[in-house]
């Protein structure tokens, strides 16, 4: 697979996180929201660990928007704040 001069290359650690996410969310929506908050979570986790070890930035593909500190510190919060949310939910309402 010769995929060189196309945009997977560049984007390849997105789509990994994007799809991730999106398992995440439909998880969240359709099965069980606790292991849904945790994938979702771990995809944040995965994609701020991706664009704080990519080197050189154009390496992170799609991850690479702001600066790397705040473009970490941006994924961190959300895989926090998604982890809390989904934990502390109350589902027997």
């Amino acid at each position: 697979m010769q995929w060189r001069g196309s945009g997977f290359v560049v984007l390849s650690w997105w789509y990994v996180v994007a799809v991730a996410g999106a398992v995440g969310t439909l998880m969240m929506a359709f099965g069980d929201v606790r292991w849904g908050g945790r994938i979702l979570s771990a995809a944040f986790l995965f994609g701020a660990i991706v664009r704080l070890v990519a080197r050189p930035a154009r390496k992170a593909g799609g991850l690479h928007v702001r600066s790397r500190t705040l473009d970490v510190l941006i994924l961190l919060a959300f895989a926090v704040g998604v982890l809390v949310a989904s934990a502390t939910v109350r589902l027997d309402v």
